[in-house]
């Protein structure tokens, strides 16, 4: 494994347990196979770019903060701080929750307001 698949496959699990991510929910999130994604997490497969803009959709980062050019610890620290504290909203979500979150932020902005039209919809007929 090369230096930068490794940096890479660091950051993917940084970003993976700050979100409370299983392997599983963020392999479904992909459409990947929980091996494949598990690849790209010990650095045994180097991601593609299209698969690098869904994750960091996923894990609600930049694209960059994902690559290995841009060591930016200041701002993995800022994030987490933010956003993966122990009373962070996120912690109060349920397994399922998180892993409809993470399939959420994969989506395309077209699907992303099909699926908020459908909530819509499906709250309307409990209300």
């Amino acid at each position: 494994m090369d230096q930068k698949n490794k940096e890479v496959a660091e950051k993917l699990k940084f970003y993976r347990e700050a979100c409370a991510l299983s392997h599983q929910q963020v392999a479904d999130a992909l459409n990947v196979e929980r091996s494949s994604y598990t690849k790209y997490e010990s650095g045994s497969t180097a991601v593609n770019v299209k698969t690098l803009l869904k994750l960091a959709q996923i894990f609600n980062v930049s694209p960059t903060e994902l690559l290995p050019d841009e060591p930016d610890e200041d701002r993995r620290s800022d994030h987490l701080r933010d956003s993966a504290r122990a009373d962070s909203p996120i912690y109060q979500l349920s397994k399922d929750e998180r892993g409809l979150i993470a399939r959420y932020r994969a989506l395309s902005k077209a699907e992303k307001k099909q699926a908020k039209e459908l909530m819509g919809n499906l709250s309307k007929k409990d209300g």
